[in-house]
């Protein structure tokens, strides 16, 4: 999986949505910033790809937990641990 580096870099206990994992892939030089326009894309992309993957690899629709993001209601998101098992499913 193109991504499965960047998961493998996720923190154990924390919880990550696709959008905290497009923040965090962006935090860690894994996002190219330089262009505004590819930096959006880029994150469009990781966000997109972590949602289809926790949607194949049936991750519970209730979530570990909630992230709550400035301006949006809060989320369920995924322990980084779940993130990472099903990697090596």
């Amino acid at each position: 999986m193109k991504y499965s580096n960047l998961i493998e870099q996720l923190n154990e206990d924390e919880i990550y949505t696709p959008a905290t994992i497009a923040d965090f892939a962006e935090h860690i030089g894994f996002i190219d910033t330089s262009d505004p326009e590819r930096r959006r894309l880029e994150r469009q992309r990781v966000r997109i790809a972590m949602g289809r993957f926790s949607n194949n690899h049936r991750f519970p629709d209730e979530g570990d937990g909630f992230v709550t993001l400035r301006g949006q209601p809060p989320i369920p998101g995924w322990f980084g641990w779940r993130w990472k098992a099903a990697i090596h499913d």
